[in-house]
């Protein structure tokens, strides 16, 4: 079965290509460790988030109809590395109804539930966020964690220890960087 084409390709492409840069970015701040590259990195988000901001204010959420599955994930993508947490706020209210509606996967809210609530201090439901501490890389807090599979069953996730061992690996011990850096 084909994926139906979405109906603002234009907005896809406009997402795909400020994740792309985004990943580039960050990738170039990890790798060289600079002012000029976290600024390049800063730059880059500010422009993702408006740009985003500007579509939703729109056409709502832009879901698979609007910009397509991959369109879709580069929206979320924004939306999850955003340094602007009443934008994740909104993008998750407004996540959680693409969801309901069949427009976004539920992967995509696990994450960006996850990340808005440990930014608020919160406990995430879904295990999806590490930090790097003192001791190396952890997950963050967890809330009533006896039902993490469950929970991340239900939004289509692996099994938590399948998902720790997946970042572990992309994340070898030799050194942390900063202390309460995120992962995810």
């Amino acid at each position: 079965m084909s994926t139906p084409r979405p109906s603002h390709p234009q907005i896809a492409l406009t997402l795909l290509d400020l994740k792309r840069a985004h990943q580039e970015a960050r990738t170039n701040a990890d790798l060289y460790d600079d002012e000029e590259a976290r600024e390049d990195l800063y730059d880059v988000e500010d422009a993702a988030t408006e740009t985003l901001r500007l579509i939703i204010a729109v056409h709502g959420w832009p879901g698979h109809t609007l910009v397509g599955e991959a369109g879709a994930e580069a929206a979320w993508w924004i939306a999850h590395h955003s340094e602007d947490r009443a934008l994740q706020r909104e993008a998750l209210e407004l996540l959680d109804g693409a969801v309901q509606a069949g427009e976004a996967k539920r992967d995509q809210l696990a994450f960006l539930t996850d990340r808005v609530r440990v930014l608020a201090g919160r406990p995430q439901l879904y295990g999806t966020q590490f930090e790097f501490d003192s001791t190396g890389l952890r997950a963050y807090a967890v809330e009533a964690p006896e039902d993490l599979d469950a929970r991340r069953a239900e939004m289509g996730l692996s099994p938590f220890d399948a998902f720790d061992k997946l970042v572990r690996g992309f994340y070898p011990l030799h050194s942390p960087p900063d202390s309460g850096s995120s992962t995810q």
